[in-house]
């Protein structure tokens, strides 16, 4: 990874502005990817959250990730008051009936339980949710983009990350792209 990290910023000093943005997206996506499949894509499925919606109606609960183990998992990161978050998750919603076998989880960031929980009922969500914990917040940074998914293959290691919000046709290809079939397209 170090050399990759040298070979990046070497010319930075000759690029536009434009190219050294996206020299550094590159850069942190490599970081991130190097944390999250050292510190949090192998565990992902043992990190402790607290649901967001659980089935029973009293007190919060606390649960993990480990039932999702051995598929595919997408984690979908939102805020309150998103409005890309909010695109974003109709796009999940949809793709439930045409990617039956990728399971699809939300975790609230930068936002109060209650704030967190009204953003989800506003969208009728159907996904299991939750507040991602201190761990993951750490790995992919205190203010993390929003929306954000990272895709974990059936092996759990992370497979990609979206950054911004994503159209059903170019997460399908990305998908598609990463050789994880879930989708009965």
């Amino acid at each position: 990874m170090d050399l990759y990290v040298v070979e990046l910023l070497m010319p930075v000093y000759v690029m536009n502005s434009s190219r050294l943005l996206k020299s550094l997206k590159r850069l942190s996506f490599v970081a991130f990817a190097f944390i999250a499949s050292a510190a949090s894509a192998e565990s992902i499925y043992q990190q402790s959250m607290l649901r967001l919606n659980a089935d029973s109606h009293s007190a919060s609960e606390v649960e993990t990730l480990a039932q999702y183990e051995g598929g595919t998992l997408l984690t979908s990161f939102f805020m309150p008051n998103c409005r890309w978050c909010q695109r974003q998750h109709k796009v999940l919603k949809k793709m439930q009936k045409s990617c039956p076998k990728l399971n699809t989880v939300m975790l609230g960031v930068q936002g109060s339980k209650q704030r967190l929980r009204h953003e989800l009922q506003r969208e009728k969500n159907t996904f299991p949710a939750f507040v991602a914990n201190k761990t993951i917040i750490k790995a992919i940074g205190a203010k993390s983009p929003v929306p954000m998914m990272l895709i974990f293959d059936e092996s759990g290691k992370l497979a990609f990350k979206t950054v911004g919000y994503t159209r059903e046709d170019k997460l399908q290809q990305l998908l598609q792209d990463h050789n994880i079939e879930v989708c009965s397209v």
